[in-house]
């Protein structure tokens, strides 16, 4: 069920040690006995992670010879589609709703020989990536009533029409034909666009007489906007050797922490799972208000050697962590729910779609600069749609966005019930993220219908005062981790010092 390999030689621990490499979620079983990790269901067997399903379908006897040129595999990211073309007849072999959501983009197939409970021929295999971190009590969905079936009878004026609700739903959800082999740049299709300070809030550090355990505090809403687009499994990577440690985003690049034991550790015998756990020492700034905060957190238990059992006076010697976001209280339930009806109102539960379709309300970006005033000026054209939607649900615009600025990067986000990357961009030059304000206005170009504009206003840094070439680059989410790495190991000078901002949706 190995993903393809990505290249992270920079983050991992040296290959000369015994390494343990920590990528996939083993099962965790909770009280019900019908779910298994792996097994057999409608003459498919199949075999899963947290995060990944892997389907084998054996081919019959008459089929053995056929390649993946006889075969058709499409998808949507709730259903699995398979033909088969012998002599330009088609036939289909099935016809399946999954039993959970699932990456489209993200997932894959082959014709190739599987040797697994006891089959031992060619077999069309699949590989899905699961959106939701959980355990699967089979492939496929059960019953007939799947949500994605419903269909929208609206009954107010503020509704909207069913062809203009029909026409807002994303691609995610229509059959697409899947070419055979497995991701090219798997590296890119994982990366996240985020740092491990909009994911981490904290990290916790206890022992007992026999383990360790590593307690790395997650934001609940970052987490579900990166794991939008990209499985959970694939967030996070650890290696560990028998006197080390090293946490780090797997598709980023990112160190999360890393530390030298002050004794050893048995690597063999390390796990982790991700957890909902109460915070108890909340940091002091912060400005959570729940009595019970409770958030995700990636838990890394490891098992002491024989002749290190008892307490350590140290757990480490040396001991570096990135730095830290706060913890946040969620907002309102209701306030999510008419976000959600905002972003996605044909599925306000598709977290697939919903990040889909945040990129999708960017329709195009401007950047102006005022050689005079040393500013910079940039345009995001939205949805004309937007403006509708939110008077339907009653959701103020201004409330809806935020940025994250910094000195040559900007991205902006939906605010739903959690923070959707829309756009990520690299700016011509260096700017004062202090100085950035935000508006949005309604325009009526002579060649577009009326609809609504971002405006984001910066004064450009000292040093970078000169014309720029080009105002603003739009980037995929890979190229924007590039140049975030690159913008945190370029040498501080003095207008660098300056730490990314936040500046939310207010005015």
């Amino acid at each position: 069920m190995e993903p393809p390999e990505v290249d992270e030689a920079a983050l991992a621990l040296p290959k000369a040690k015994d390494v343990l490499q920590l990528r996939q979620f083993p099962v965790v079983y909770r009280a019900s006995a019908k779910v298994q990790q792996r097994g057999m269901m409608d003459g498919v067997y199949f075999e899963q992670t947290m995060g990944r399903m892997m389907l084998i379908c054996p081919l019959e006897k008459t089929d053995t010879e056929l390649d993946e040129d006889n075969f058709k595999v499409e998808m949507s990211c709730w259903k699995i589609v398979v033909s088969k073309r012998v002599a330009g007849c088609d036939s289909k072999l099935f016809d399946q709703e999954t039993c959970g959501d699932i990456h489209r983009d993200l997932s894959w197939w082959k014709v190739d020989r599987a040797d697994a409970a006891g089959i031992n021929a060619r077999c069309l295999v699949i590989h899905l990536a699961k959106v939701r971190h959980s355990l699967w009590a089979g492939p496929w969905y059960p019953g007939g009533l799947n949500p994605h079936k419903k269909l929208h009878f609206p009954w107010t004026e503020l509704q909207g029409p069913k062809d203009i609700l029909k026409g807002l739903k994303i691609d995610v959800e229509a059959l697409k034909n899947i070419e055979p082999g497995e991701p090219e740049d798997w590296n890119h299709e994982i990366s996240a666009a985020m740092t491990p300070e909009q994911l981490c809030t904290g990290i916790d550090i206890r022992e007992s007489e026999g383990l360790l355990q590593v307690v790395i505090h997650l934001d609940d809403g970052a987490l579900e906007g990166a794991t939008g687009r990209v499985p959970l499994e694939e967030l996070f990577a650890a290696d560990i050797s028998e006197d080390e440690l090293s946490v780090f985003l797997r598709g980023d690049g990112f160190q999360i922490c890393t530390g030298r034991f002050t004794q050893k550790v048995v690597p063999e015998m390390s796990a982790w799972q991700i957890r909902s756990v109460r915070r108890k020492n909340l940091p002091e700034d912060c400005a959570v208000k729940s009595p019970a905060f409770f958030n995700p957190a990636l838990r890394i238990t490891l098992t002491k050697a024989k002749m290190c059992v008892g307490k350590w006076d140290e757990i480490f010697q040396d001991f570096q962590h990135c730095p830290f976001g706060y913890p946040r209280d969620r907002l309102d339930w209701s306030d999510r729910v008419n976000r959600c009806m905002v972003l996605l109102p044909g599925s306000p539960s598709n977290k697939v779609g919903k990040a889909k379709r945040a990129q999708a309300l960017v329709t195009r970006v401007e950047g102006k600069q005022d050689l005079l005033l040393n500013r910079v000026v940039l345009l995001f054209h939205l949805e004309d749609k937007l403006a509708w939607l939110c008077e339907s649900q009653r959701v103020n615009m201004h409330d809806l966005f935020t940025f994250l600025i910094g000195a040559r990067s900007v991205q902006v986000s939906f605010v739903a019930d959690s923070e959707y990357a829309m756009c990520w961009g690299r700016l011509g030059g260096e700017c004062v993220p202090e100085s950035a304000s935000m508006e949005i206005f309604m325009d009526n170009g002579d060649d577009q219908e009326e609809h609504p504009i971002l405006k984001l206003g910066l004064a450009k840094a000292n040093n970078s005062r000169q014309r720029w070439e080009e105002v603003f680059t739009r980037l995929q989410p890979w190229e924007a981790s590039k140049a975030m790495i690159e913008e945190c190991q370029r040498p501080l000078e003095l207008e660098d010092e300056e730490e990314m901002v936040t500046t939310a949706g207010e005015m």
